[in-house]
């Protein structure tokens, strides 16, 4: 529960009514009563009382032909209104700062720019002293070899990389097999890793961040010595990092079970 509304008295029919809402989220269509009811764990009758009330609302719509329910005018507004509020790069400098203290970790965001993947903010952990000075708000980290540009190389548009790719290619000689299985792995774990890449003795780990339209804008990446990141300590790392990727992603109205579908 939100901490704002704990201990606070609330209208308790209204909280069970909006718990109908979660399954038309998650599949991204409207549904059937059967379905929705069940999905929410309501019984038909119930859920049609409710539904009845959030048509009247204007929250939500019935289909005359299929008898599916939907969004309404009403959450179409309050879907662009939340939107046009969310500040994603205060939300990202939250999620980084959570980051770097549950997985003991320094964490950098990077963001895509005209000559790169680009470190847009940093927050490193007190243990690692001055090893990553070279980590500066402003450094363009290299696509091909490097965790957080490994994330853009798979996620983005080929058309917003080629010229990027193109010229870290005639750099490292690296074939468009290799290249292709890069983005393939990648794609396939949804998540990146490199060892040296940008710093000797330093080893990253990078998942990627979407928004609402299923687009890629950040790559929230942990690093950190890699003596330190044994085994064990990596996968706990990957863990975290994939979770908060995943919450931000959610904050931005990213819907994974629809993207997939």
């Amino acid at each position: 529960m939100p901490r704002a509304a704990r201990g606070a008295a609330g209208v308790k029919s209204m909280e069970v009514g909006l718990k109908l809402l979660r399954p038309l989220i998650e599949a991204g269509r409207p549904l059937n009563l059967k379905v929705l009811a069940g999905a929410a764990g309501f019984a038909a009758p119930k859920a049609h009382r409710y539904l009845v009330s959030f048509i009247n609302a204007g929250l939500i719509e019935k289909d005359p032909d299929t008898g599916r329910y939907g969004f309404g005018a009403l959450a179409f507004e309050l879907g662009l209104s939340a939107l046009g509020l969310l500040d994603y790069n205060k939300l990202a400098r939250k999620t980084l700062a959570e980051l770097e203290r549950e997985a003991g970790q320094s964490a950098c965001l990077v963001v895509w720019c005209n000559q790169g993947p680009t470190v847009a903010a940093v927050e490193s952990n007190p243990l690692h002293g001055s090893v990553f000075v070279a980590m500066r708000i402003g450094s363009v980290l290299p696509m091909l070899r490097s965790a957080s540009g490994r994330i853009f190389l798979a996620f983005l548009p080929a058309e917003a990389i080629s010229a990027v790719l193109a010229t870290e290619r005639k750099a490292t000689r690296m074939s468009t097999a290799e290249v292709d299985g890069i983005i393939k792995e990648t794609r396939r774990r949804g998540y990146s890793t490199s060892k040296d890449a940008t710093i000797p003795g330093i080893t990253a780990i990078s998942a990627p961040v979407f928004d609402h339209d299923g687009r890629l804008v950040y790559a929230l990446t942990c690093f950190g010595p890699t003596a330190s990141l044994d085994p064990a300590t990596k996968r706990h790392v990957l863990h975290v990092l994939q979770t908060k990727a995943g919450d931000l992603s959610a904050r931005l109205g990213f819907h994974a079970q629809r993207e997939a579908g």
